[in-house]
């Protein structure tokens, strides 16, 4: 599991933290089992759209590529993630801070509070979806997926509890959380609980670790099996109404079954709810909560707002702190990342905490590990950071003298590490095995090659069957089949989705090649400066690069230096696929474009015409977008910061005339 402290940020380039919130949203999607917490997810992403606003994945989970067996479509209310804070001082900051910029509301809300007061809600931890009726008939129900495009679930969704048919006279969207109360939670284990673990109280079955595991897992299986152990709460509606309190009783005459509502005037009656929540409500509650939502309850009020990265600016999680529980450290292992970072690991005594069985903990880097004098056979304390991450926090009971030993050879190769700041590295980036595969895997993560993991790429690399990446699109069904009990449907399945990357960008051919401190923005920015062949991106020298706004001599440097270390990888790519070049007139040099709403063409396929001409793709609407393609009106939070900031709106049609 990742955490902030356990990823090295001096070793991974934007790109590499691009990749590594593709696969946590794939984890987070896919299977039910996150590898990341929320928290860790949205600073990450937070970075990257500050380094890298263009990279692939803030249009990911649209993308047909983006496999998860179910049809995607466009959600009608856009479902963007929240703000957070965890502190009273900072939930009144952060409105204060808000409304600042609005003349009728300058003086300090921590003193009155405001008009129409706020709505507090229970943050459910459960999974969103997005229910869409037409003259009261369920169209579609799509899940949050990346806030503008998610799958569509109906087939699971209408046999789930709380589920309304036909809402009489209504037709628009409602938005929902999907969760498994803890009494289903508890159901669901006694029925279909498939193995042992000694380690749960009176010796319990288990079928998922929590219920919020269980409700990301159900509400996506794509044979519908165990959706009813899934129940609907309602949060949101649209057309909105004036404020969130009709909205909710509007529901609720509808049928729906609501989340719990409370209308407060000011921040005092906020923060005893919030109170009331730790010392008894929150164990008691019929589902998971992490935290309380606070909403503006005046919907005007709260759209004059507007929203900023994909979060509304009205409504923030009032979260709360992690919970904790003592263990003792088993073990203390040393893992080798894709780049060289060493990170520590602790294996631990096996608790429960926040209704799952930990069994490892992190510790983040090894100065972590000097600074709080941890060693093997300690008592810790162990929290779940975002009530997902498993964090060491500190030790309760020194068991062990002195601090467990810091390696000085790389576990994998016995190479000399260097010390870096926190951080520990190998260097030997050429022959360390774990440093080869995990590139190698990488390799398959930017180009969604799915199917293979770390184990069976490790085994054809030690068959001799992959070297270097092109060695991928030779392999043959017999070289899988018999890895890992795949079988002949699953390497065909696979062999097919690599046939299929045969015919790549030339930016995906430098960016599959794992090259450090070369993002894919970098990329794009370089072919479209000119240097729009293998030839040319291959022998770059720093003199060129340094004419290049944005790039520096040290940053100069070390793309070269990437692109030496990568150019055996680079050549086998080159010579295994054909690339896709695109006619160039750079017609949008100094333009900038966002994207909202229903389209007749994938939306990648736009931001591939956009780079290719020179333009430059948004995901949010800002001050320096030109245009924003959109067909049709919508209540998008895009569309609505266009209008606001008059900045023209075109059609796919009309796009398409500024391109020829």
């Amino acid at each position: 599991m990742y955490s902030l402290e356990s990823i090295n940020f001096q070793n991974k380039s934007p790109e590499q933290i691009g990749e590594l919130l593709i696969e946590a949203k794939k984890a987070y999607y896919t299977s039910g089992k996150p590898i990341m917490d929320d928290h860790t997810y949205d600073t990450l992403e937070e970075i990257l759209r500050l380094k890298l606003p263009n990279h692939r994945i803030f249009t990911k989970v649209g993308h047909p590529n983006f496999d998860t067996g179910f049809d995607k479509l466009a959600h009608i209310m856009p479902m963007g993630s929240q703000n957070k804070v965890t502190n009273i001082a900072d939930l009144v900051h952060y409105f204060e801070l808000k409304f600042n910029n609005l003349n009728n509301y300058s003086s300090p809300l921590v003193k009155r509070g405001i008009e129409g007061g706020f709505i507090v809600q229970p943050k459910c931890d459960g999974i969103s979806v997005e229910l869409i009726y037409k003259n009261s008939v369920l169209i579609n129900a799509i899940t949050r997926g990346d806030g503008q495009i998610g799958d569509v679930i109906t087939q699971n969704i209408v046999k789930m509890k709380n589920f309304i048919k036909n809402p009489k006279d209504f037709t628009g969207s409602v938005r929902c959380e999907i969760m498994v109360t803890k009494k289903d939670f508890e159901k669901l284990n006694q029925h279909v609980g498939t193995h042992y673990n000694a380690f749960l109280p009176n010796n319990d079955t288990i079928f998922y670790s929590n219920p919020r595991n269980a409700a990301s897992g159900l509400s996506q299986r794509l044979d519908s099996k165990y959706s009813e152990y899934c129940s609907l709460y309602a949060v949101d509606i649209y057309p909105n109404l004036p404020t969130v309190n009709d909205e909710i009783k509007f529901l609720q005459q509808l049928g729906f079954t609501t989340v719990e509502s409370t209308l407060c005037h000011n921040f005092n009656q906020i923060e005893n709810i919030y109170q009331q929540f730790l010392i008894k409500n929150r164990n008691d509650y019929p589902f998971e909560i992490d935290g309380l939502v606070i909403k503006i309850n005046d919907n005007k009020l709260a759209q004059s707002l507007g929203n900023k990265n994909n979060r509304p600016k009205h409504q923030v999680a009032y979260k709360f702190p992690a919970n904790t529980n003592t263990s003792t450290i088993l073990n203390i292992t040393w893992q080798v990342g894709p780049m060289g970072a060493i990170t520590p690991v602790a294996q631990i005594e096996p608790i429960k905490l926040s209704g799952a069985i930990i069994t490892f903990a992190s510790l983040a880097n090894h100065d972590l590990i000097i600074k709080k004098n941890i060693n093997v056979g300690d008592i810790i304390e162990v929290t779940r950071r975002g009530d997902v991450i498993p964090h060491i926090e500190k030790v309760v009971t020194k068991v062990s003298q002195n601090h467990v030993t810091i390696p000085t050879i790389c576990p994998s190769c016995n190479t000399l590490l260097i010390r870096e700041s926190k951080f520990l590295h190998c260097p030997n980036t050429k022959n360390c095995l774990a440093q080869i595969i995990g590139s190698l895997n990488l390799f398959c993560h930017t180009l969604d090659i799915l199917g293979l993991s770390d184990k069976t790429i490790e085994k054809l690399y030690l068959a001799k069957k992959i070297i270097v990446p092109g060695d991928f699109f030779k392999l043959k069904i017999s070289d899988i089949a018999p890895l890992d009990n795949l079988g002949e449907k699953s390497a065909k399945n696979i062999i097919n989705q690599i046939q299929n990357k045969k015919e790549i960008t030339l930016k995906q051919v430098f960016d599959s090649a794992i090259i450090p401190n070369f993002s894919g923005a970098r990329i794009q920015q370089l072919i479209t400066e000119g240097y729009d062949t293998p030839e040319k991106l291959l022998n770059l020298n720093i003199d060129e690069l340094v004419k290049i706004k944005g790039f520096q001599i040290t940053l100069a440097q070390k793309i070269i230096d990437g692109i030496n270390l990568r150019r055996v990888w680079i050549n086998s790519i080159l010579s295994q696929v054909k690339i896709q070049f695109v006619i160039r007139n750079l017609k949008f040099t100094n333009l900038s474009f966002c994207i909202t709403g229903t389209l007749t063409q994938p939306r990648q396929k736009l931001i591939d015409i956009i780079e290719s001409n020179g333009g430059k793709f948004l995901s949010s609407v800002t001050s320096n977008t030109n245009y924003l393609i959109c067909n049709e009106p919508s209540k998008s939070d895009k569309y609505l910061s266009a209008i606001k900031s008059n900045i023209p709106i075109i059609t796919e049609s009309e796009f398409s005339t500024l391109v020829s």
